[in-house]
């Protein structure tokens, strides 16, 4: 049974804030699509990183199944990732075709919605300029819906990008920069049913072997990056500034799903799992 929930004015000092994950983000369209069934948007400060923030683009624009559509269809093609490519030269993940695609009739991205529904929001999409290592949000109302979206997206040696790339490598999980946009009550969603879930450690352990006289190739750097910033976001979450209260939504066990290569099953039991918390948490409302 969809809860019901009357509609509530976006509140500017309560956060959204989205995690990324690939095709794990289907957990969190499972989500999206009952919150939008309830009609439960009240959130004023909505960010989101990589997979997270398309999850966004598809509840802010209130397109119900979108994501679903997107990760379940599109993410499983050769179109969109083959390791091969890279032999011609090529991206590994054409997000060039990806987003192409969203102005089709089939999967087309409503940005006159998203717009729209985004007037009295914050909203913004996580990026990280690769040599200076910093973070860039960028507002999709200013610095277009779509080429936001890709650049949020563009994981590092996948997908070549002459500015910035995935926002995962300095904001996996952008708490701070929602409170820095003035967030008081943070709701965060995580990809991830625990902290112990898939530590990235990875850079640490092999630098050893693969650095030379503290210099290392650029992948580690970047990679050692982002396991610095995760772990900056937890403890973040679980020691907050005193002005600030963080709640996790988290799946309740560990998704089926990866990153890349997940099966149908694997994706529409994720979904599945993310309506079911989605509508748990707002009968606890």
């Amino acid at each position: 049974m969809i809860p019901l929930v009357n509609y509530i004015e976006p509140n500017p000092e309560l956060a959204l804030v989205v995690e990324g994950g690939g095709q794990k983000g289907i957990f969190t369209a499972g989500i999206f699509d009952m919150w939008l069934m309830a009609g439960f948007n009240p959130f004023g400060i909505l960010v989101g990183t990589s997979a997270g923030a398309q999850n966004l683009a598809s509840y802010i624009s209130n397109q119900q199944g979108y994501a679903y559509s997107l990760i379940s269809m599109l993410t499983k093609l050769d179109c969109f990732f083959s390791p091969w490519r890279v032999l011609k030269n090529k991206n590994s993940m054409d997000l060039d075709w990806y987003f192409t695609q969203t102005k089709t009739k089939q999967f087309y991205f409503d940005e006159r919605k998203a717009s729209a529904n985004s007037h009295n929001r914050v909203v913004r999409f996580s990026a990280s300029n690769p040599k200076a290592y910093e973070t860039t949000l960028l507002d999709p109302n200013k610095d277009g819906w779509l080429e936001s979206l890709k650049l949020s997206s563009a994981i590092p040696y996948l997908y070549r990008s002459s500015s910035l790339v995935d926002g995962g490598v300095t904001a996996p999980v952008p708490v701070q920069q929602a409170y820095e946009l003035g967030a008081k009550h943070i709701l965060t969603i995580r990809t991830k049913a625990s902290d112990h879930e898939g530590s990235f450690k990875y850079a640490q352990k092999i630098k050893p072997f693969v650095c030379f006289k503290g210099r290392c190739p650029r992948v580690i750097d970047m990679t050692s990056r982002h396991d610095l910033a995760y772990e900056e976001a937890e403890l973040f979450i679980k020691r907050p500034p005193n002005d600030v209260n963080i709640i996790e939504l988290r799946p309740q066990h560990k998704l089926q799903t990866k990153t890349l290569g997940s099966t149908q099953a694997e994706m529409v039991a994720d979904y599945k799992h993310g309506l079911a918390v989605g509508a748990e948490f707002l009968n606890h409302l």
